[in-house]
């Protein structure tokens, strides 16, 4: 007893193809919830703009117009009773406004590296280059 294309299998397909995108989104969901929780409270304590550095990758007048800038910075964070010095290098000159001094900000701490959360869901990832205890 089959049915034809839009018959009774053909909706049972489609149910189970619903269900299956529904379970596939909550799940999804609670994992990124879930990854999220590591987040600590943290305080920008400091930061410092390093010496232009001309970019390791630049070959000389043979690239010219422009010749590319990194900009470094060594950002101090508190997190409880630590302070980590960090390492941000960018592009621009302008740093995001989370990273200026005393601002509270949102971490996630990992091995040698930390993620320090930026408006609209971003995370931006800085080496730590050292730590100490207050």
């Amino acid at each position: 007893m089959e049915q034809t294309r839009n018959g009774v299998h053909g909706e049972n397909m489609k149910t189970s193809v619903m269900l299956f995108v529904l379970v596939s989104g909550v799940l999804a969901a609670s994992m990124q919830a879930a990854a999220k929780t590591d987040d600590q409270p943290a305080t920008v304590v400091s930061v410092e703009l390093h010496e232009l550095q001309s970019n390791p990758n630049y070959a000389g007048p043979l690239d010219l117009p422009l010749k590319p800038e990194v900009y470094s910075y060594d950002i101090g964070i508190r997190v409880g009773s630590t302070i980590y010095r960090t390492i941000y290098d960018s592009a621009f000159e302008n740093l995001p406004v989370v990273l200026t001094p005393n601002h509270p900000i949102q971490v996630n701490l990992g091995n040698h590296v930390m993620h320090v959360s930026l408006p609209g869901d971003r995370a931006v990832r800085m080496a730590i280059d050292r730590c100490s205890h207050l």
